[in-house]
């Protein structure tokens, strides 16, 4: 029996609502999946941002970088470095599904786990994490650097090609159509960051109330919300993808006169 439902995905172009919408369906679906990745990831996460808050918050890691842009800082940007990593890294089983939905083909957990490319993966994650960190240490430099490595990940296992191009075709995809990805993708981003914020201290203050407090309290709440967060923001650029593929390229075109035709991880690329 399959270990996950396969989400119903519609092949043509989307609001932004639907988009949302789309995401979590993704998420619901291969949730047996995303979810437990995504909940490893964000405890090794939270782990590594207690050891950062207590270590780099005073400056004496990399003072000479503490010295430019603020100790403080230098912990954010590692923060947003690794946030950016594990969504990176969450979307290569999310962008799996959607590639298998997109040309009907059914999948089990373990197809959504295999261990194929997974070298080319982790390149592109340690890729979106120097970007993410570096452009982070900048004024703003956030706002551009989110956004600008989101689809990687995607277009290497939805499209097939090898990392270098992935990293190309992920960046032109998130600035077609006047940027529309990249602002979707900062919605999403925006939208979880006010639910984690949320629930991730007012968590910690409950915890607070019956005597448990501290660093470690605090972590365990934000890795629980950053659980569900990481999971549908992977989704999410999966079906950005796809669905700007769909928008600019006529895939669901290509679908409908070949099918049968292709599978997951070709989907015929622009060339």
């Amino acid at each position: 029996m399959s270990a996950v439902r396969s989400p119903s995905l519609p092949l043509r172009p989307l609001t932004v609502g639907e988009l949302l919408d789309a995401a979590m369906e993704v998420t619901r679906g291969a949730g047996r999946v995303l979810l437990p990745v995504a909940f490893g990831l964000a405890v090794l996460e939270q782990l590594a941002m207690v050891w950062i808050r207590e270590n780099f918050f005073d400056g004496s890691v990399f003072p000479w970088i503490g010295e430019i842009v603020g100790p403080a800082w230098l912990g954010v940007a590692l923060g947003t470095g690794m946030e950016s990593a594990v969504i990176a890294l969450v979307g290569v089983p999310a962008a799996r599904a959607v590639a298998a939905t997109a040309v009907g083909v059914p999948f089990r957990a373990r197809d959504l786990l295999r261990p194929r490319g997974i070298g080319s993966a982790a390149l592109l994650v340690l890729v979106t994490f120097l970007v993410t960190f570096t452009l982070t240490l900048l004024p703003l430099g956030w706002l551009p650097a989110y956004p600008l490595m989101g689809l990687t990940v995607a277009a290497l296992v939805i499209d097939g090609v090898g990392p270098l191009r992935a990293i190309g075709r992920g960046v032109k995809m998130v600035l077609r159509s006047g940027a529309r990805a990249a602002a979707i993708r900062l919605l999403g981003y925006f939208a979880w960051l006010l639910l984690r914020l949320g629930f991730g201290f007012g968590a910690a203050s409950a915890l607070d109330l019956v005597g448990v407090s501290g660093p470690w309290a605090t972590a365990a709440c934000f890795a629980l919300v950053n659980t569900m967060a990481y999971a549908n923001l992977a989704s999410l650029d999966a079906v950005l993808h796809l669905e700007t593929r769909i928008r600019t390229e006529g895939l669901d075109i290509a679908l409908t006169r070949v099918p049968g035709a292709l599978t997951p991880g070709h989907l015929v690329v622009a060339r």
